[in-house]
């Protein structure tokens, strides 16, 4: 049998729910190499921990930056609507996204991504063809990552202060042929660690910002939080499970079916995943086997697994089921409709939007409860914790949230990540509409533009 470590008994937190066990795992070994980065990306956040282990406070915002589509003025605002800064970017191509995080902007302008517009000479980000934006959301987190399905990966920190504003991976590594894919890459609930797919030699990079360290890991990841690491390789119709102090040292290797998807709980003892038949299952790094802890049952193969609720919920689809279970593997809400799917769920979700045919729910994730509905719309903007959306229809825009649908004039341009307030634009005067179970107050914002976005802090 495989020998408990001192690592691995660290995560031993819990009892089991039951002495269901799956087989023996056969045994791998694995050995992770930490490569020091040299000079920092970012500045980085420290874990939070509270007595249930790794906490992770919402993102909040502390700021609104407005922009011109067309000439690429920009502009700096407080929380109460007054100007901080201006900008206009030096270039022909206008502004056609903005990207926020830890109080810092960048914008897109044609081919470049700016970085800190509002500073004297703000560095720039060349963009490959095709390529993808992606902001880590987390609470202090001011990164951005850029690149495709099968090229190289641009790791870029907001910070001013950073030493070196954007680095591509494979110059970290040395990978002559990097596949990076941005879309697979896993963030942990701090929005420092990254887990990225290398697809050239099938294994998992682990980027720690914070500590400017990589670690390399075996097989593709599936999860990562506070000091566990999750990698899967699949071989036939079975799964292997790599279980990894963040080290790099390989702490458990279990065979299963094949996973969908899972979650490590905040308290990062343990990964809970389910597989394609609809098993729900727990294996923890102390222990030989994964124990079965609850099924989803259901007329077809489960499709989708997502981490939601700062990973204590995981909502599962399959052909016409919608199923949201916790990390005990209990169910909180089950729907059955023709064509039913969730959208925009992710591991800070704390409300989930369903759509059935022409109707969207707003579900709390917390209890399975619904919170309102309506029919006949599409969802334009949708804040970080997914509580608050705004939407268009035959009636014009309304806000969606613990208020009902408040219908608003004009157009939504932003949603705050907190779902405390949104950017309304009418007849081309902008509005700050604070939120909390309907508008509460509406503030006059004296500067143009038609793209908005609240800065996260």
């Amino acid at each position: 049998m495989f020998d408990r470590t001192e690592e691995a008994q660290e995560f031993e937190q819990e009892e089991p729910r039951s002495n269901r066990k799956s087989r023996s795992p056969r045994m791998l070994l694995a050995v992770g190499a930490t490569t020091v980065l040299g000079a920092g990306i970012l500045g980085g956040a420290a874990l939070l921990r509270g007595d249930g282990g790794v906490t992770t406070p919402p993102v909040g915002w502390e700021a609104m930056v407005i922009a011109d589509r067309l000439t690429g003025d920009l502009s700096l605002l407080d929380e109460t609507g007054s100007v901080l800064s201006g900008a206009t970017l030096p270039s022909f191509g206008g502004v056609d996204r903005l990207v926020t995080g830890a109080g810092d902007v960048a914008a897109r302008s044609g081919v470049d991504l700016f970085l800190n517009p509002f500073a004297d000479d703000p560095p720039t980000v060349p963009l490959p063809p095709g390529a993808a934006i992606r902001a880590i959301q987390a609470p202090g987190a001011g990164t951005v990552l850029i690149g495709g399905t099968g090229d190289d990966l641009t790791i870029a920190s907001l910070s001013p202060t950073a030493s070196s504003p954007a680095r591509t991976l494979s110059s970290i590594t040395g990978e002559p042929t990097p596949r990076y894919p941005v879309a697979d890459v896993r963030a942990d609930a701090s929005g420092t660690m990254l887990a990225v797919p290398d697809a050239t030699n099938f294994q998992t990079v682990v980027v720690n910002l914070s500590a400017d360290t990589i670690t390399y890991f075996p097989d593709l990841p599936l999860a990562l939080r506070g000091d566990l690491v999750v990698t899967a390789q699949r071989v036939g119709d079975r799964m292997e499970l790599g279980l990894f102090a963040a080290s790099g040292e390989r702490l458990r290797t279990v065979p299963t079916e094949v996973i969908v998807g899972g979650t490590i709980p905040p308290s990062a003892s343990r990964f809970v995943f389910v597989t394609r038949g609809g098993e729900i299952w727990s294996a923890r790094p102390a222990r030989s086997d994964a124990e079965r802890i609850g099924a989803i049952s259901g007329p077809s193969m489960v499709t989708s697994v997502r981490a939601a609720l700062d990973g204590r919920r995981l909502v599962v689809g399959s052909e016409g089921v919608i199923a949201v279970v916790d990390v005990d593997g209990e169910s909180v809400l089950r729907r059955e409709s023709p064509g039913i799917f969730d959208e925009g769920t992710d591991v800070a979700s704390r409300c989930m939007t369903l759509r059935l045919g022409t109707t969207i729910e707003l579900i709390d994730l917390d209890n399975g409860a619904l919170i309102t509905s309506v029919s006949d719309v599409d969802v334009t903007a949708r804040s970080h914790d997914g509580c608050l959306l705004a939407v268009n229809g035959p009636s014009g825009a309304a806000l969606m949230g613990s208020g009902g649908v408040t219908p608003v004039g004009g157009s939504v341009l932003a949603v705050a990540p907190d779902s405390s307030a949104a950017i309304v634009s009418e007849s081309g005067v902008l509005s700050l509409v604070h939120y909390h179970d309907g508008i509460d107050e509406t503030i006059a914002l004296n500067v143009r533009g038609d793209l908005a976005e609240f800065v996260s802090s």
